[in-house]
């Protein structure tokens, strides 16, 4: 991989070619063991220190527990089409095969956790979750159960993610808001 023009440490630009699969996936047996033994030694105290630590650091990228998941939010995307800019970003060559992708649905919502994480000096967290899982489990639900989606997906991931499972955040930042963070991937075996 070579370095990017992104300014953060953790960006860079792949080789295809050098992309190499060296392992079976992970299977999710015993509560996810595996999983865990690779995933918790990178893990932060909080998302409070990963805010204070990305001004010396420049570290774009973090992985951490919750101490307290409130709510899941959900609100009404304001654009429900893509703007020019997005569509041209969209319409990139697929990167593999040369070949322009389908253009990608818009899901018309937003999705936020309201959490509190465990520095003691935390006064709560309010941040966008863009993770793969949950957009198409939106994309799933609203065709299985129509005007009723919202009902499966609070069961998924707001009450299951704060009563049942021991629920971790990846999060990172934005290459345009470099001290905004987003929840990027959920990690949520039971508790």
């Amino acid at each position: 991989m070579a370095k990017s023009s992104d300014s953060r440490p953790e960006s860079y630009k792949v080789d295809t070619d050098s992309i190499r699969v060296l392992c079976d996936p992970l299977p999710s047996a015993h509560n996810w063991q595996l999983r865990k033994d690779l995933i918790y030694p990178l893990r932060s105290p909080s998302l409070c220190h990963l805010q204070r630590t990305r001004a010396q650091t420049q570290t774009s990228l973090g992985f951490f527990k919750p101490k307290e998941i409130m709510r899941l939010e959900i609100e009404p995307e304001k654009g429900q089409q893509w703007t020019a800019e997005e569509l041209q970003k969209l319409q990139q060559t697929d990167l593999f095969r040369g070949t322009l992708p389908d253009t990608l649905e818009k899901i018309p919502y937003k999705f936020f956790y309201h959490f509190k994480c465990e520095d003691p000096r935390c006064t709560t967290h309010r941040i966008s979750c863009v993770d793969w899982e949950t957009g198409q489990s939106w994309r799933s639900w609203r065709t299985k159960y129509g005007a009723d989606w919202e009902s499966a997906f609070r069961e998924t991931y707001e009450r299951k993610m704060i009563d049942l499972c021991d629920t971790h955040f990846s999060v990172g930042t934005m290459r345009a808001h470099p001290d905004r963070w987003i929840i990027i991937g959920l990690f949520y075996p039971k508790k």
